[in-house]
């Protein structure tokens, strides 16, 4: 619960009982490797802190699945499509090592804002950051060569030493072949 506390303050300073009131919300959960937190179709119901292991978010497109985000230890996570507005999500989300979450349910993080106004700033913050990675995203697909995607990752170092090659190449947007030619040193 510590890092969770740690993580928290790196968004907001909240009093100490106020702290200890959103970190005993939190509950436990394990998920082992290859394992879904969530699989499309489902309506998200939890937002996550992750203590240790590695999340990817990926979607079907025709007879292939399409990464599209992974969340490390030390990260704040929610299925924002499916979660806000209580809809089936089109995405699937797959534990890529055996992964241990912190869970807040919608209901639990519903009542922290009414009792810690503090928290409701905390997860603004959360979601505005997670915006601007969305469009910065956007922007990188729409502007950048598969080149200039693999040399931003590489200055992520979990991407490139965690996982596998296959999601790693759809998330940046290429082939597998593709991605080997980029690893190839020159």
């Amino acid at each position: 619960m510590q890092r969770l506390a740690t993580s928290l303050a790196r968004y907001i300073h909240p009093q100490p009982d106020d702290l200890e009131k959103i970190v005993s919300r939190f509950r436990h959960k394990v998920l082992k490797k290859g394992r879904f937190l969530i699989r499309g179709g489902q309506i998200s119901q939890e937002f996550l802190f992750i203590e240790t292991g590695c999340l990817r978010v990926f979607w079907q497109q025709a007879d292939r699945e399409v990464t599209g985000w992974f969340a490390f230890e030390d990260e704040f996570f929610c299925e924002l499509s499916s979660f806000l507005p209580q809809r089936p999500s089109v995405y699937g989300v797959q534990a890529l090592e055996d992964t241990a979450l912190l869970v807040l349910s919608r209901a639990e993080m519903e009542q922290l804002f009414r009792e810690v106004p503090v928290f409701e700033t905390f997860v603004r913050k959360f979601w505005e950051q997670i915006i601007t990675h969305l469009v910065e995203s956007i922007i990188s697909f729409q502007t950048e060569t598969a080149e200039k995607r693999y040399e931003k990752a590489l200055q992520h170092p979990k991407l490139i030493q965690r996982v596998p090659l296959k999601y790693l190449s759809s998330y940046l947007g290429i082939t597998p072949s593709s991605l080997s030619r980029l690893r190839k040193p020159r």
